[in-house]
């Protein structure tokens, strides 16, 4: 959708909040400035806007961070029902009288019933129309506020326990937020005969709402830097960590970019490889590099993918020895040691 959001983020900039989520990133991959603000829930989006807009807030659709009142807010519609309900039913709270909340995306977005939705809640007639092959919804807000009922966003900004997860703390717009990932109780299971030393430093890339290392912390006394480009996981872990009392720190990253060299003795990591609805192709490469540099001299990785990727020919370019350890149900766990 880069072509339309280019042209609707030009428009009267200044007054323009701008919602971004990962389908916002080819845009900011290239050369492109915005002068307003820019909020999103990915690190790496963050990263990407700092000096190439006003202003720019990494939160959990936290809109009200940006403490002030906006005439637009420029919201390509998330792929995540709770997540669009929730920031169409907070945009009414920060938008100015007749400012317009500006909905794009492709059909398969959804867009065409968010349009809808958006309408009956401001209590404003139904705009859609189509731009090549996207479309673009106008909402402008009445006088006196939305006068309709908010959209049910799965009361979103709360981290919720929950029983399948034997009362880990998660919460919906994460991946596989209210159940265990079939990838990671297959390395979770494990992590019992790969055991690192007492008092171990362990890195957890793309660590979610703290599986893993919730798993490991079981297992014995180390200390844990989790890492995550996902506004909301880093919050979840982070909850999780201190509900456990599990010994480490939560830091934002890009696939562990901003981890330091030489610091591990074990890293943990069941990889993404989905960016919204894109494939991010090099997104493994990108994990396998940073655990080769994250780790010490002696370290081991252990890493769980889907069994159609092909990490094991992709981690000998970053490590000596690449061991198949556990294979079922589609997934494989791979253990990764010395330098390439």
């Amino acid at each position: 959708m880069t072509a339309l959001l280019q042209q609707l983020l030009q428009e009267d900039p200044a007054e323009t909040l701008w919602i971004a989520d990962e389908n916002s990133k080819a845009l900011l991959a290239g050369d492109f400035r915005f002068a307003g603000d820019l909020l999103t829930n990915r690190w790496d989006i963050a990263q990407l806007a700092r000096h190439r807009t006003r202003e720019i807030f990494f939160s959990d659709f936290d809109l009200a961070a940006a403490k002030k009142t906006y005439r637009r807010v420029l919201f390509p519609v998330s792929k995540e029902k709770a997540v669009a309900h929730h920031v169409i039913n907070r945009a009414a709270d920060i938008l100015a009288p007749q400012g317009q909340l500006l909905l794009c995306g492709q059909k398969s977005s959804g867009i065409k019933t968010y349009a809808g939705k958006v309408a009956q809640y401001f209590g404003c007639a139904k705009a859609l129309r189509k731009s090549g092959q996207e479309y673009l919804s106008i909402n402008a807000l009445p006088d006196t506020g939305a006068g309709g009922t908010r959209l049910d966003d799965s009361d979103y900004a709360q981290l919720r326990p929950l029983e399948t997860l034997d009362g880990l703390y998660s919460k919906p717009g994460l991946f596989g937020w209210n159940k265990v990932d079939t990838g990671s109780a297959l390395l979770a299971h494990q992590f019992g005969d790969h055991l690192p030393e007492s008092g171990a430093r362990v890195v957890d890339l793309g660590c979610g709402y703290g599986y893993l290392g919730s798993q490991l912390a079981a297992l014995g006394d180390f200390h844990f830097i989790a890492t995550d480009n996902n506004a909301a996981a880093l919050a979840a872990c982070a909850r999780n960590f201190a509900e456990r009392e599990i010994r480490g720190e939560v830091t934002p990253s890009d696939a562990g970019d901003r981890l330091e060299s030489n610091s591990a003795d074990l890293a943990i990591c069941n990889p993404p490889f989905h960016q919204g609805f894109q494939v991010e192709g090099d997104l493994t490469d990108r994990f396998l590099e940073n655990v080769a540099r994250v780790l010490k001299s002696g370290g081991r990785a252990l890493f769980v993918v889907n069994e159609f990727i092909p990490l094991g020919r992709k981690a000998r370019a970053y490590f000596a020895t690449v061991d198949l350890i556990a294979r079922d149900r589609g997934f494989c766990v791979y253990r990764l040691a010395g330098p390439s």
